[in-house]
């Protein structure tokens, strides 16, 4: 039975494409599959959570600056999530509102999952970022999500993991690993138990080895559609695409290279400045001095569900 279920599974993904805000094919979870897809991402993103540093626990004033910190994501996060809606429809149909949170990691850096959940690292505080920049970097992390990239990937992965099930038993590849091992016994069933356990396991380390691989070769990819995704968004949040581009160029000569993401932002830091050089990206409302606890444009549907803030993660 699973023989027959992997190449319907296969088959099924294969046949599920889509066009991202910025025009280019994707392949993700057809509908049946949109919240698998969102569970996977959100277990993805835990797993980035738990293998990042912690944070010490912050002392008497620096808890306070925390907790300024925390409003002001909370602030842009709604913001920038109101544009969101009104910029793209289609996003109440894969879930009901953006959730903000704050996770307790010493590094600088932000993860997000399908579900519409946007994680900020409590490091990023510490990069003294005015709100144009601070509101960029939630910009490009909502607008991994908006462009399906969370999907893409998960797409990725599970087309990986059935190719690896349905090729390595053909070739016998955990034949070829356990050869050796097979011709120092002569009872076949420790043999055959033992090419199955080589088997599960090749395909395994196979399976995720290549997933990461294929995905980090289209990150550079999905990195500058969510840049190009979140200048828009900020125009039609009320940010002047130049501020931000002079904040982000101000800010790059102090990013260090490590971790990757600082190394990222330092890259969509320089693409950003140098569009900027272009013909300017007006702003769709105006910008509000101290606007970033802006309320709702009103022409919203009054139905829509405000954006989320958890403090603490």
């Amino acid at each position: 039975m699973p023989s027959i279920l992997l190449p319907v599974l296969l088959l099924f993904f294969v046949t599920a494409c889509a066009t991202s805000p910025e025009g280019r094919s994707q392949l993700v979870p057809p509908q049946p599959l949109q919240g698998f897809s969102a569970v996977y991402s959100e277990f993805d993103m835990h797993l980035q959570l738990v293998t990042a540093t912690d944070a010490p626990a912050c002392r008497e004033t620096e808890c306070a600056v925390d907790w300024a910190f925390d409003q002001r994501v909370l602030a842009i996060g709604r913001r920038l999530a109101w544009a969101a809606f009104r910029q793209h429809a289609d996003l109440q149909l894969r879930f009901p509102r953006f959730e903000f949170l704050i996770a307790d990691k010493a590094d600088p850096g932000a993860a997000s999952s399908a579900a519409g959940t946007v994680v900020i690292y409590r490091g990023v505080r510490r990069l003294d970022l005015d709100d144009a920049a601070l509101a960029f970097i939630l910009a490009r992390e909502m607008s991994h999500i908006i462009a399906g990239h969370h999907d893409e990937n998960v797409t990725t992965s599970v087309l990986i993991a059935v190719a690896a099930q349905l090729l390595f038993p053909v070739l016998n590849i955990g034949a070829w690993f356990s050869s050796g091992a097979s011709a120092a016994t002569t009872a076949a069933a420790t043999t055959a138990a033992s090419t199955a356990v080589t088997t599960t396991a090749v395909t395994s380390v196979a399976s995720f080895a290549g997933s990461r691989a294929l995905r980090a070769s289209d990150r550079p990819l999905q990195m500058r559609e969510a840049e190009s995704l979140a200048m828009k968004l900020l125009a039609a949040a009320g940010w002047d695409g130049r501020e931000v581009g002079d904040q982000l160029e101000a800010l790059r000569p102090a990013l260090p290279d490590e971790p990757d993401w600082t190394a990222e932002l330092r890259e969509s830091a320089r693409r950003i400045a140098s569009l900027m050089q272009g013909p300017q990206l007006p702003p769709e409302t105006p910008a509000v001095a101290g606007a970033a606890d802006q309320a709702a444009p009103k022409s919203l549907a009054p139905d829509l569900p405000p954006s989320k803030i958890s403090p603490s993660f």
